[in-house]
C-alpha cells in the first residue's frame, strides 16, 4: 500500500510539471500531435498498399527513412561529447546540462529505432532484428550488432537518467561510485554506436560508394557537428521561452567542439574527393552523380552544394571566438551546420550508394508525399517525447518535482558577478591617441593599463604599462643598458612600432561579460596570467574593468 501511495504522489507531481504550461506549450504540443496524427495515418495507408506507394524500388531500396535513421545515430551519439568535458575534464557549465544531452540521447534512439520500424514492409516481423529473441543471424550479420549496440546505448542511457532522477527526487546526491562507471562505459558504448552503423555500409563490398576506409571516422566527425548544434538550438529555444539559465562558456564550448570536428569532417570529404577524382575509376561515378550530376539526372547536385556552403558558413561562426560570443551568430552557425550536416549524411549519403546499379542504371530517388508525412511524424513522436522528458527533468532540478519529506533544493548561487565588481569609470582611449598621451594617463591616474576604443564604445585592445615599456626599450637600445641587460619574455622579442594607441596595444583583449562570475574571473586571471580583464557587454561595448585588487576585495567582503 505504501508503494502504491509514493507511486500516486509521484506521477501527480510528474503529470503536473510535465503536461501543463503555458501557450507557447500548448500550441507547440498541438503541433506535433497534428504532425503524429498524419503521419500515423500516411502509416495506415503504407501497411494497406504496401511499400509501393513509397518511391524506393529494386534499384534504391534504401531511402527517407533509413536516410534519418543514419542521422539520427549521429545525434545520439554526441551526447559523449558532454560526458566527456564535465566528467573526465570537470568543466562545471557543461555538467550543469549533461542530463539533458542524455535525455537527447534517449529520444534520438528511440527516433531513429521508429524509422526502421516505418522501414519494415512487414512490421509483424520486427522482432525478428532483435537479437537472441527473433532470428537474427547473430553474430554474423552486421545489422545485428548495430540492433544490439544501439539497444544497449539506449538502456545505459535509461539506466543514468533513472538514476540520477530517483535520487534528485529523493533529494540525493548520486553516488560517484556507481554513477561513474556508468558514464565511462557510455563513452566508447557512444563511439560504437555510430562506428558499427557506418560498418553496415562500410561491409557493402559491391557499393564502392560506401566501401571506404575513412566512412566511420566522416560519421563520427559529423555527429559530432549536428549533435552540439542541436543542443545550442535547443538551449538558446529554453533561454527565450521558459527563462533556462546557461552559462555562456558551455555554449561557446560546444560551438567550438563542433567547429573542429566540422573541420575534420570537411578534410575527410576533401581526401575522398580526392582519391576518386585524381584515379578516375568507375567507382567516381556516384561521386559525380552527386556534385555534377549524370547528363540529365541532377537532383542532388544543387542540394549537395548548399550542404557544403552550409557547413563552411557554420564552420566560419564557430571557429571565431568573436562570432561564436554572440547569440544571433551562434544560432546561425548552429542552424547552418544541422541543416548541412543532415542533407550530406541523410540522403547524400544512402541514395549516391545505388548510383548506378549493377547493371548500370540510374534510378532518381525523392521521398514521395506518404514517406514525408511518416518522417514528419516520427520526428514530431521524438520530439515530443524529448519535450515532456526535458520538463520533468529541469522541474527535478528547480525542485518542482520532489518528494514532500525531501530537503529543499541547494541552487547553486551565483554569488558577485563582475558588475558587482567592476570599476565602472574607466578612462578610455581612441587608437589615434598618442603613446605620449597615454603615458601620461598611467601616471596621472595611477592605473597600469587603458582600453582602446572606437568611437561607439566597442573595445578594440588594451595598451598596458608593458606595452609602453617595451616600445621604449626597442626604440633606445640606450635604456636596455641602463637597466642592467634585462632578458626581455618571449613574446616580447618583436619589435612593435608606432607612435599610437592603435598601433602598439593588445588586439584582441582579453574580455567578460557583465554577469561574469568571480570564479570565472579569477579562473581567467589565473589562466590568462594577466592583471586586469576589460568588462563588456552583449554589444561588445566597455562597461567597466576588473583588476586583481577588485578581486581581492571581492574575496575579502565573503570573508567578512
Amino acid at each position: 500500500m505504501r508503494l502504491l501511495k509514493e507511486l500516486s504522489v509521484f506521477f501527480k507531481g510528474f503529470t503536473d510539471v510535465t503536461f501543463r504550461g503555458g501557450r507557447v506549450f500548448y500550441v507547440w504540443m498541438s503541433i506535433l500531435t497534428l504532425f503524429i496524427l498524419a503521419g500515423i495515418l500516411a502509416y495506415i495507408h503504407q501497411l494497406r498498399h504496401g511499400m509501393i506507394i513509397t518511391h524506393m524500388r529494386d534499384q534504391v531500396s534504401w531511402g527517407f527513412y533509413v536516410s534519418n535513421f543514419t542521422f539520427l545515430v549521429g545525434i545520439a551519439a554526441a551526447a559523449v561529447l558532454l560526458i566527456i568535458p564535465a566528467y573526465l575534464y570537470s568543466f562545471k557549465p557543461i555538467k550543469r546540462i549533461v542530463i539533458y544531452g542524455e535525455l537527447l540521447a534517449i529520444s534520438a534512439v528511440i527516433t531513429a529505432l521508429l524509422f526502421i520500424f516505418v522501414d519494415f514492409g512487414r512490421p509483424e516481423r520486427f522482432w525478428h532484428a532483435i537479437p537472441f529473441i527473433g532470428t537474427a543471424n547473430f553474430p554474423y550479420s552486421i545489422l545485428t550488432w548495430d540492433m544490439l549496440v544501439l539497444n544497449s546505448y539506449l538502456f545505459l542511457n535509461l539506466l543514468i537518467v533513472l538514476y540520477v532522477g530517483c535520487n534528485t527526487y529523493f533529494g540525493r546526491e548520486p553516488d560517484k561510485h556507481i554513477l561513474m562507471p556508468l558514464i565511462i562505459i557510455s563513452i566508447p558504448l557512444a563511439v560504437a554506436v555510430h562506428t558499427v552503423t557506418a560498418f553496415v555500409y562500410n561491409g557493402l563490398s559491391a557499393r564502392p560508394f560506401w566501401n571506404a576506409s575513412i566512412l566511420a571516422p566522416r560519421f563520427l566527425a559529423s555527429a559530432f557537428c549536428s549533435g552540439p548544434s542541436l543542443l545550442i538550438i535547443i538551449f538558446q529555444v529554453l533561454k527565450r521561452f521558459t527563462g533556462f539559465r546557461i552559462e555562456d562558456r558551455a555554449m561557446e564550448k560546444l560551438a567550438e567542439i563542433a567547429a573542429y570536428a566540422m573541420a575534420i569532417n570537411i578534410f575527410l570529404m576533401l581526401a575522398e574527393l580526392y582519391k576518386e577524382y585524381y584515379s578516375k575509376t568507375i567507382h567516381l561515378t556516384s561521386l559525380r552523380y552527386l556534385y555534377e550530376g549524370l547528363g540529365s539526372y541532377k537532383r542532388f547536385v544543387l542540394p549537395m552544394r548548399v550542404s557544403l556552403l552550409l557547413n563552411i558558413l557554420g564552420l566560419l561562426f564557430f571557429l571565431i571566438p568573436e562570432t561564436r560570443k554572440k547569440a544571433p551568430a551562434l544560432i546561425a552557425g548552429a542552424v547552418s551546420m544541422f541543416i548541412g550536416i543532415w542533407i550530406e549524411k541523410g540522403m547524400g549519403l544512402v541514395v549516391p550508394g545505388f548510383i548506378p546499379s549493377p547493371l548500370g542504371e540510374v534510378y532518381e530517388y525523392s521521398p514521395s508525399v506518404y514517406e514525408i508525412l511518416i518522417a514528419l511524424g516520427v520526428f514530431s513522436s521524438g520530439a515530443m517525447l524529448y519535450t515532456l522528458s526535458l520538463r520533468a527533468a529541469i522541474s527535478l532540478e528547480t525542485g518542482k518535482l520532489r518528494h514532500p519529506f525531501a530537503p529543499p533544493p541547494v541552487i547553486e548561487k551565483e554569488g558577485l558577478t563582475a558588475g558587482d565588481i567592476m570599476t565602472k569609470e574607466v578612462i578610455a582611449v581612441l587608437p589615434e591617441t598618442s603613446v605620449d598621451e597615454i603615458a601620461g594617463l598611467l601616471i596621472k591616474h595611477r592605473i597600469s593599463g587603458i582600453p582602446v576604443v572606437d568611437n561607439e564604445r566597442r573595445v578594440l585592445g588594451i595598451v598596458s604599462e608593458s606595452d609602453i615599456i617595451y616600445r621604449e626599450i626597442h626604440r633606445d637600445p640606450e635604456i636596455l643598458e641602463r637597466l642592467g641587460g634585462i632578458v626581455l619574455p618571449a613574446y616580447r622579442q618583436t619589435i612593435k612600432k608606432g607612435l599610437t594607441a592603435g598601433e602598439i596595444m593588445t588586439s584582441p583583449p582579453v574580455t567578460a561579460r557583465v554577469d561574469t562570475t568571480l570564479r570565472e574571473l579569477v579562473e581567467l586571471i589565473v589562466d590568462k596570467r594577466i592583471k586586469r580583464v576589460i568588462i563588456i557587454d552583449s554589444s561588445e561595448k566597455l562597461c567597466g574593468i576588473v583588476s586583481r585588487i577588485d578581486i581581492v576585495k571581492a574575496i575579502e567582503r565573503l570573508h567578512s
